[in-house]
């Protein structure tokens, strides 16, 4: 096989080589096929996620619809609470 076909991939971390290895033993598959396969599955985390039509984003560690509509102000929200307390609401 020449030079530029050759591909290697050096692994260094102890766990990562011993677990490739037991996948190998455990599924009769190579290493190598072991270590495709992951990489074939995974993936990052990162961008928006569509579920059951509704598209996700990530709102620090949390996955949330973003709101529709209009935003509601902190000074609005504590009016409309003052109002509802004291009994003056607006119907």
């Amino acid at each position: 096989m020449p030079r530029a076909q050759q591909a290697q991939l050096n692994i260094r971390s102890a766990f990562a080589r011993a677990r490739a290895n037991a996948l190998a033993k455990l599924t009769g598959m190579t290493t190598t096929q072991v270590v495709e396969d992951a990489l074939r599955g995974y993936v990052p985390a990162g961008g928006d996620v569509d579920v059951g039509g509704e598209t996700l984003v990530r709102n620090g560690r949390v996955w949330v619809i973003p709101a529709k509509g209009r935003t509601v102000t902190l000074d609005e929200a504590n009016a409309a609470l003052d109002a509802v307390r004291s009994g003056e609401e607006d119907d």
